[in-house]
């Protein structure tokens, strides 16, 4: 199979699986109920996927390194179950935890690999907020079973120490950038450095997934777009108006196809609730 028709396939898969979690959630929504909006993204490397919430299958043959658009959910808790796809209901999750989902909430859950190497699901509330013209927000996340590491952009350091399950923001130029990521003390980069393009206007949400002992570290990432501001003074010189249309232009990192930090009053509680085989 080529990678082109692979790719395409992979954003199939992505959009049976939104409709799929779409349709679970609406059934448990009573009219008139509050809701939070949740971006499932999957950070285990290599495994294909069934997720259910509250006991229905929500989420069938989710593919690795793929996210939901927004979902919305009702709030309150719900329990989140992760099968190998095609395990039967009766079989024992590899991950059950408890979720809370406060009205109102915007953000993502991620499912990863835990820093003692078990997997967990970590919530993170989204900044969605605008963003000044020519520039471009950045949020690394810490998703994967590792040390606390350093972030570098173009071999400068943009995050000097970044711990697991935590996060780090910032809004720098849009333009083309290399990201690193090293041991904290310096050194070799701990993944292959990802050329990556931060579009102006963009929110770009960088989860570090994989296992430092393994070798597996790497990139999962989700571009939301549109969130530009207009300068506030265009110079030109001579009369003319200047327009500026930076057009779709996704974050490409590893195999991601973009398709569960703090934003104001809203946190995303997690009660973990795990089950082994």
């Amino acid at each position: 199979m080529s990678t082109r028709i692979s790719r395409w396939l992979g954003v199939g898969i992505a959009a049976l699986a939104v409709a799929a979690f779409s349709t679970t959630a609406s059934a448990q929504q009573a009219p008139g109920e509050q809701v939070g909006s949740v971006r499932v993204v999957h950070g285990l490397r290599g495994l294909v996927a069934d997720i259910y919430l509250d006991g229905n299958l929500a989420l069938p043959t989710f593919q690795p390194e793929r996210a939901t658009d927004p979902l919305s959910i009702p709030a309150g808790d719900h329990l989140v179950e992760i099968r190998t796809a095609g395990a039967a209901k009766t079989e024992t999750p590899l991950l059950a935890q408890n979720v809370s989902v406060p009205a109102g909430f915007e953000g993502s859950l991620i499912a990863h690999l835990g820093s003692d190497g078990n997997p967990t699901l970590t919530a993170y509330a989204d900044d969605l907020t605008p963003v000044p013209a020519g520039e471009t927000r950045v949020v690394v996340r810490h998703a994967a079973a590792a040390d606390g590491v350093s972030v570098l952009f173009n071999d400068q350091p943009a995050v000097a120490s970044l711990s697991p399950e935590s996060e780090a923001t910032d809004v720098v130029a849009a333009g083309d950038y290399k990201v690193a990521v090293t041991p904290l003390a310096g050194g070799a980069p701990l993944a292959t450095p990802q050329d990556v393009q931060f579009a102006e206007g963009t929110a770009n949400f960088m989860y570090l997934i994989g296992s430092q002992a393994d070798g597996t570290l790497g990139w999962a990432a989700v571009q939301v777009k549109d969130l530009q501001t207009a300068p506030a003074v265009i110079q030109t010189g001579d009369g003319s108006s200047l327009s500026h249309d930076p057009g779709p232009n996704p974050l490409a990192i590893g195999a991601v196809a973009a398709t569960l930090v703090a934003a104001v009053g809203a946190m995303f509680v997690v009660r973990t609730r795990r089950t082994t085989g």
